[in-house]
């Protein structure tokens, strides 16, 4: 039974930094229709500029994340103003097009800057684990699933409790209203982009506290963050949390019962049971499109 129950805990400690990461892209494509293949990459920055401050002038990890936060915020600013925002409104195609050439991009730059090595931080409390009654849970993994709520909690206070947030909801509802109301809709679409690039870094930072980093781990990230939104409901901030939770217990509870690989294939067959039977998310609030 305990190691059942470490696998239980193991999978929520993971679920939350799976909705972490999700939430920036269940945000963007909420309010821009704009489907992020590119999010992993986010998670990859926001990983390295955690590891290189650690590695030149050795902060620490968990603090790295203001630099992470204040960083990947400009970059997606940046990115939306310049270049995604020419096929904002576009058919869906155009944005899977230029986020994907957006990830293959980033991806490659990473790999000629910083080759394909794996690198791993490693601090005084790395390993420490908190122990009772034959469980185990791991500290470093315990805070950053602390911290990914944290990140989520802040992130519906913004869209739900401050100005901008009223104006990013507007703008998700009805764009020409929106626009109508004196709402200028692209800085809204420049600022969103940069919120979700932001906390997907930040994301990216915590993960480097406890995994490898290395300049190909994008993509699985993205891929993740994809299934989480489709379960919790595309473009509903909830519905990431939720999603990423079940996830991480699915995940962790099926390499415990089977295999790594069995884990992967009961994910995508959950993935596919959603779409065929409840595309809304498992919360019946996604967008559906």
């Amino acid at each position: 039974m305990l190691p059942f129950i470490q696998a239980l805990i193991n999978g929520l400690l993971l679920g939350g930094i799976y909705a972490a990461f999700s939430a920036g892209f269940s945000l963007i494509f909420g309010v821009m229709g704009v489907v992020n293949i590119a999010n992993g990459e986010m998670v990859m920055l926001g990983a390295f500029i955690t590891f290189w401050l650690f590695e030149l002038v050795k902060i620490d990890p968990f603090l790295s994340l203001p630099f992470s936060l204040i960083g990947l915020f400009c970059f997606g600013y940046l990115l939306q103003r310049f270049i995604i925002n020419r096929v904002v409104g576009a058919p869906p195609i155009m944005s899977y097009i230029m986020t994907f050439g957006i990830h293959l991009t980033l991806a490659n730059l990473a790999l000629l800057a910083w080759s394909a090595d794996p690198r791993v931080i490693t601090t005084s409390y790395s390993g420490a684990n908190l122990s009772s009654l034959g469980l185990t849970i791991p500290l470093v993994q315990l805070a950053t699933f602390g911290l990914a709520f944290i990140i989520i909690a802040g992130l519906y206070i913004l869209l739900y409790r401050t100005q901008i947030g009223r104006a990013i909801q507007a703008t998700a509802q009805d764009r020409e209203m929106a626009r109508l109301m004196g709402i200028s809709v692209h800085k809204v679409y420049a600022v969103t982009f940069g919120i979700g690039a932001a906390i997907t870094g930040i994301s990216g930072s915590l993960i480097a506290a406890f995994r490898h980093v290395e300049t190909g781990m994008g993509l699985p990230y993205t891929i993740i963050a994809f299934c989480v939104v489709v379960l919790g409901g595309m473009g509903y901030i909830p519905g990431a949390l939720v999603g990423g939770l079940i996830l991480g217990v699915i995940s962790s509870l099926s390499t415990y019962l089977f295999t790594a690989g069995w884990s992967t294939a009961i994910t995508f067959f959950l993935l596919y049971l959603i779409l065929l039977f409840r595309p809304q998310g498992i919360l019946g609030k996604g967008i559906v499109e």
